[in-house]
């Protein structure tokens, strides 16, 4: 598709955080109709049709390893005769938690219906209103920059594009399609607002992906600045010590009146604009964005508590999607694979089926991106780290590839992922008790806080990765590794109860931890008799984070006992659902972000385990 096509970029020194505008001019016959252009860009583009905004934030983050990358169809509706695309491409150069840094930037596209490719004839130029704040910077742990903006300088001096590179091949292999819908955009809204001095204060409707809009009218030169009320946001459990900084607009003004709308999103569910005197504003607002799917069929109980809770479950896992799965939107962007795993049964509860689309892509990216034999917990991205937990979380029988498999029967995620499951599962060597040896990884991380029972957590992680590597060969009628599967899980059934049971709870050492026993329940290791005592383990110990409190109900209700299960969900997350926040905090208490992806099980729980108490479904936007 890109044979008649070249890697271009405007004839100048390229650098990072660089905006460059491409213009294509072209003659449509009036039986033309829908086109389809594709199109490849490093980083992000913004493509306009005749002056209508026809794609915002296209193109998709690379992953961690050379030579990916992905192009975007794009539907073009010209009008009969003359027509002009515009493509402003915002080269980053950085790389974070949910992309790699890629040294080249360019462009790509290609359109045989309108006869209209890439190459050294095409119009470009420097978008020279764009500059790079000083003073406080973004934090790093996912890409981009903060956005300056001097409309004094809005303008672009167009010359030939400049093919990069030899032939003007793109800096990686053929790209790939991309395998998620193109994000949604809606229109500039103005919205109400209250001034305090010179802030100007934007109460969103709900906590959502946006990017700033302002009109205004002014003597020429006054600078507005513009965040979120996410622009700081506190590590987690462990690190609420550090305050990591978001990305942020500044606004230079020319004379008279003017409007602005971004092209960067942030994330929030304020916006503050700080506006200096001498500049009058005409309207404030903001153009929501994100993936592309919606709420559906959200469960409606009669309880108003639950369903609040229900409603921010929904509202987190919606605006922690977008590239990727995200821990949270405000402070890191990375795809744990722990926090999937969580998700992933959620996409199938309360989402429209294009939301699967971006689990498939999870699940791609985790096989796809190990490193030899290890599945790393947090991919794509520069910061590549396994976290053994999470991830054989990832491919135990209550993980995200699991998940996945339950809800649609995929034969080709299973071939995907079975062999490398395999070759991460003999990392681990059996020790002289018949359990594993402990693997710490690059981060020995099973949950924050504190009393982590670690070797039965991993013992019980372990467990369920062996089964549902079975499970897989069994569907896939492999049975190349049955041996090795078998004999591992027989030694730890054999060894589990002896090793751990203490009378009164599943322990390594004198601390009874909740998690520990849930697992244990979850997983199948338990003994059926020891239900009584687990329970009270269940009901007086509450060391789970926000992470792994969604396998202590599962364990209470697979045991019976639903009602401890809903006092003990409805109790612990009290301050997450009576708080002012549309989304759930990282932590039982005000910690780390005030949306965080693991936190979201309570919706699970609901639909698996209390059909009975739903007496109806709403839809949400």
């Amino acid at each position: 598709m890109f044979a008649n096509s070249h890697w271009i970029w405007a004839d100048v020194p390229q650098k990072n955080d660089q905006f460059v505008r491409f213009r294509a001019q072209f003659d449509a016959p009036a039986e033309a109709g829908a086109a389809t252009l594709y199109i490849a860009a490093e980083t992000k583009y913004y493509l306009y049709l005749n002056g209508r905004l026809v794609v915002f934030d296209g193109g998709l983050h690379r992953d961690s390893v050379p030579g990916c990358g992905y192009y975007d169809e794009v539907s073009l509706h010209p009008v009969p005769g003359k027509n002009t695309l515009l493509i402003d491409v915002w080269f980053w150069g950085n790389g974070g938690r949910n992309n790699v840094a890629f040294p080249q930037a360019g462009v790509l596209f290609a359109c045989e219906k309108l006869r209209l490719y890439s190459g050294a004839h095409t119009e470009s130029g420097v978008l020279q209103a764009y500059f790079q704040p000083g003073g406080e910077q973004p934090s790093g742990l996912y890409g981009g920059y903060s956005i300056g903006f001097d409309a004094r300088l809005d303008r672009v001096e167009y010359d030939r594009s400049r093919v990069v590179g030899e032939y003007g091949a793109p800096p990686f292999q053929t790209p790939r399609r991309r395998p998620i819908p193109l994000f949604r955009f809606g229109k500039n809204t103005a919205a109400h607002y209250e001034r305090a001095g010179q802030t100007y204060t934007v109460n969103l409707p709900y906590a959502m992906q946006f990017s700033p809009y302002l009109r205004v009218r002014a003597q020429g030169g006054e600078l507005i600045d513009v965040r979120s009320d996410r622009y700081c946001v506190r590590g987690g459990p462990g690190d609420t010590d550090n305050v990591y900084r978001g990305h942020r607009y500044e606004y230079i003004c020319k004379p008279g009146e003017q409007e602005y709308s971004g092209y960067n999103y942030l994330f929030g569910e304020q916006i503050n604009f700080t506006v200096p005197a001498g500049v009058e504003v005409l309207a404030l607002g903001y153009r929501e964005s994100g993936y592309d799917c919606d709420i559906v069929g959200l469960p409606v109980t009669e309880d108003p508590l639950l369903n609040r809770l229900l409603q921010k479950c929904a509202r987190t896992l919606l605006v922690c999607m977008r590239e990727n799965f995200m821990d949270c939107p405000d402070r890191e962007r990375g795809q744990w694979i722990g926090d999937v795993s969580v998700q992933a049964p959620q996409v199938f509860f309360c989402l429209s089926k294009s939301a699967v689309l971006l689990l498939r892509k999870a699940i791609v990216d985790f096989i796809g991106l190990r490193k030899g034999p290890v599945l790393g917990g947090n991919v794509p991205g520069d910061h590549f780290s396994e976290l053994p937990a999470q991830s054989l979380h990832a491919i135990s029988e209550v993980g995200m590839i699991a998940r996945y498999y339950e809800a649609t029967r995929e034969l080709s995620v299973l071939r995907l992922a079975f062999e490398p499951a395999i070759e991460y599962l003999r990392l681990w060597e059996m020790g002289a008790d018949g359990l594993i040896v402990s693997r710490p990884g690059d981060w020995n991380w099973l949950d924050h806080n504190f009393n982590i029972d670690q070797k039965v957590l991993e013992n019980c992680w372990y467990y369920s990765a062996l089964k549902f590597a079975r499970s897989m060969g069994e569907a896939l009628q492999d049975d190349r590794f049955d041996a090795f599967l078998q004999a591992r899980i027989e030694s730890i059934e054999a060894h589990f109860e002896s090793e751990f049971w203490r009378g009164d709870g599943y322990a390594s050492g004198e601390t009874m931890d909740d998690r520990a026993n849930a697992l244990a329940v979850v997983v199948g290791l338990a003994a059926a008799a020891h239900a009584p005592k687990i329970r009270n383990v269940l009901v007086t110990v509450f060391n789970a984070t926000t992470y792994m409190e969604g396998y202590v109900l599962e364990a209470l209700c697979r045991l019976g006992y639903r009602e401890d299960a809903y006092r003990r969900m409805m109790a612990r997350y009290y301050p997450l659902i009576v708080n002012e926040n549309s989304t759930l905090w990282e932590d039982f208490f005000l910690l780390g972000s005030k949306n965080h992806a693991w936190s979201g099980a309570p919706l699970s729980i609901v639909c698996r385990y209390f059909r009975d108490r739903i007496c109806g479904q709403e839809k949400g936007g």
